[in-house]
């Protein structure tokens, strides 16, 4: 009889361990689950705010442009504004038709006045929010403050009369240039794996490289 009742609670034991067991799996499943998700939510944030530069990138050139094509006298440099004006425009809507492909809210930049919004969006999970919005923290000032450097730098430039104006111009938008590329080089290489993003980034590249190599040629005629 005691061996049938130890035999009895053997299986018990038995029984409450798998329990257990089970508990601790689907626990251990939900951790991994959430960090999962909040990996999800983190790159999605990352990648909202990596755009973001680039809509800055493109709103500081248009800016750039409609200045000189406002106060430069030189037909090269006019010449030279009103393709960076167009080249930007057209780069700013493709990046932001890719977006609404993507469900993705950017940036709202206007350089016309010291202010930059930002869309703030993002569903999902409880574990997919709690990454975004952990990786979000803070974005809005430092957005706030990467538009408050473009404006210095297009008041400097403004500050110019004359010639002045234009090396001071080109010199400005070849640095930006400069700039840009290590930018969209950077996210060629993060997000290799969207085929998409990545020809919008390459093409970008070749831009990018057109600009530098006619500001340089432009800014030696100016000197």
């Amino acid at each position: 009889m005691a061996g049938i009742l130890g035999r009895g609670l053997g299986a018990a034991g038995l029984t409450a361990a798998l329990v257990v067991g089970l508990l601790v799996g689907c626990s251990a499943h939900a951790d991994d689950s959430r960090k999962q998700e909040r990996r999800i939510g983190e790159a999605a944030a990352d990648r909202e705010q990596y755009v973001g530069q680039l809509v800055l990138f493109d709103a500081k050139q248009i800016a750039l442009g409609e200045l000189a094509l406002q106060r430069s006298q030189d037909p090269q440099v006019r010449r030279f504004a009103r393709q960076l004006v167009a080249d930007h425009r057209k780069h700013l809507n493709d990046l932001r038709n890719w977006a609404d492909t993507q469900s993705l809210e950017v940036a709202v930049i206007d350089l016309a006045i010291p202010e930059g919004q930002e869309g703030v969006g993002g569903s999902g999970s409880a574990g997919i929010q709690e990454g975004y919005e952990a990786r979000m923290k803070g974005v809005d000032k430092r957005l706030e403050e990467d538009v408050g450097d473009a404006q210095e730098d297009l008041n400097e430039v403004r500050a110019k009369q004359g010639a002045e104006f234009d090396r001071a111009f080109i010199s400005r938008v070849i640095d930006d240039q400069e700039d840009g590329l290590e930018l969209v080089e950077d996210g060629m290489d993060t997000y290799r794996a969207d085929a998409t993003f990545g020809l919008l980034l390459n093409h970008t590249s070749n831009v990018i490289d057109r600009q530098v190599a006619r500001g340089k040629s432009l800014e030696k005629v100016l000197d």
